[in-house]
């Protein structure tokens, strides 16, 4: 059974798990949960979905847990101020590339580099409060990996984490 949610929101039960992490949920799922805002649709939600790796029906196992619901804020008039619309576009973006970031250079670190190995890796990786902060540390987590792998598997983690996030050659995207 497919759940169509037009434009997700919260419950209270999503803003619970946000703050207690009591269901331990992927990440993939726990940094879409945190995009859902009332505001973004399913497919805006759904396409970050897929650039974060998380199940197609992620936002269905979202709603299943409780975590989401349809929100009629969502359909609210748009801001007069083009410029505080623009201000808001941009920090969505950053939002949106923070988490992805977060979420791929996370798992890479677990995967890759163990509980121990990656413990200094995922310390910075959870100083790191925007995109820009962790776009930096791609190259860190690449050396790591070089380490702990090889740099031929390091280098094809790390471009797919840029490729995901679209931080690419552009370090001031």
């Amino acid at each position: 059974m497919e759940i169509a949610i037009a434009v997700p929101a919260k419950t209270d039960a999503g803003r619970a798990e946000i703050e207690t992490r009591a269901q331990r949920l992927p990440a993939a799922l726990r940094s879409l949960l945190l995009l859902v805002d009332g505001r973004r649709g399913a497919a805006e939600l759904d396409e970050i979905a897929r650039r974060l790796h998380a199940p197609m029906d992620a936002l269905a196992q979202l709603a299943a847990l409780g975590l989401v619901t349809a929100s009629a804020a969502g359909v609210a008039p748009r801001a007069a101020d083009d410029a505080a619309v623009a201000d808001e576009a941009r920090s969505d973006i950053d939002t949106q590339r923070h988490l992805i970031l977060y979420a791929l250079m996370t798992d890479a670190t677990r995967a890759h580099l163990g509980l121990v190995g990656g413990y200094l890796t995922q310390l910075k990786l959870e100083r790191a409060d925007d995109a820009a902060a962790l776009e930096a540390l791609l190259p860190v987590l690449q050396a790591a990996l070089a380490k702990a792998r090889d740099a031929h598997v390091a280098a094809e983690i790390v471009a797919g984490i840029r490729a995901a996030a679209d931080v690419g050659g552009n370090p001031a995207a």
